[in-house]
């Protein structure tokens, strides 16, 4: 019994020094700043002069800033076409590269996977050349089939910018979804195909009655993934139009930067940023619950 005792504590001890090295990177790099960003949400501080603390004050500001609830919409509405575009328009294609036209799957996938391994900061800056209201490709297109009366400055006008924003993202993510599925759908096993056409059973039935119900545990990873994503959102953003024209591409991120490091507010840009927190996880949360209660209301 001794020896047991001995060989488990061993083992015990071995499993906590293989785990310290992740323990002390999750506390020095997100339980700490956490913490801190809490705290700070309570005081009024530029970054430079003593700390003033200012109670719920920070708080009640967010409840009253028009810019921070038109930033979270705008990430609502990014979740939102992620899940459309990104994982559902992602997931049809992946179906398509693996049941229909597996031929061309190879090189399919190394197109659509391109965008992914760039980095954002090129992308974001491609498409910007893309939407020049002078000498942008967009403009240059219309104005060469005739479309004159539709070229504009499209990150420069609010009715135009964010959609043009949405494109960017949707496209350059769009990839990512695509390679999670197609490996998900190739997992699946061929009898059950086989089973769905002996049943007569054409593409889109065979999609929604057998593929979808198959790999559902990814469908709810990937949704989950995309709404996270969705909220956490900066880089395109920022390097497009930097929450321009007139905060109407403004996300939840792009707005903190802006009052943390354009406005020095250090203390108001942590409140936002632990609001920005709390709501992602209460958002994920959300989604995961319901996309579970759908399933088991299928079953």
């Amino acid at each position: 019994m001794s020896t047991r005792s001995h060989a488990a504590r061993r083992d015990a001890r071995a499993a906590l020094l293989f785990l310290a090295p992740a323990v002390l990177f999750l506390a020095a790099f997100v339980a700490y700043p956490l913490l801190t960003a809490g705290v700070l949400s309570f005081h009024s501080w530029d970054g430079v002069s003593p700390r003033q603390w200012t109670g719920l004050a920070n708080y009640e500001r967010l409840l009253g800033d028009r810019i921070f609830w038109g930033s979270l919409r705008n990430n609502v509405l990014v979740a939102l076409t992620a899940i459309v575009f990104q994982v559902g328009v992602g997931m049809v294609i992946a179906y398509w590269l693996v049941r229909v036209v597996p031929r061309i799957k190879r090189f399919a996938m190394f197109v659509y996977v391109i965008p992914v391994v760039i980095s954002e900061i090129c992308i974001g800056l491609l498409w910007g050349f893309v939407y020049n209201p002078y000498f942008g490709l967009l403009n240059g297109f219309l104005n060469t089939v005739g479309l004159d009366e539709l070229a504009r400055g499209w990150l420069g006008d609010r009715s135009t910018a964010m959609p043009a924003v949405l494109v960017v993202m949707n496209l350059t993510y769009l990839g990512l979804y695509i390679l999670l599925f197609v490996a998900a759908f190739e997992n699946v096993d061929e009898a059950v195909y086989d089973a769905a056409a002996i049943d007569g059973a054409g593409h889109y039935r065979t999609f929604f009655s057998v593929s979808v119900p198959m790999v559902w545990s990814n469908v709810q990873a990937t949704t989950l993934l995309a709404v996270v994503s969705s909220f956490k959102t900066f880089s395109l953003v920022y390097v497009l139009t930097r929450g321009g024209p007139n905060n109407a591409t403004d996300v939840v991120s792009t707005y903190l930067f802006q009052a943390g490091f354009g406005n020095f507010e250090a203390g108001y840009a942590s409140t936002i940023g632990f609001a920005q927190i709390l709501l992602t996880a209460a958002v994920g949360v959300f989604v995961l619950g319901l996309m579970r209660r759908g399933k088991r209301g299928e079953a």
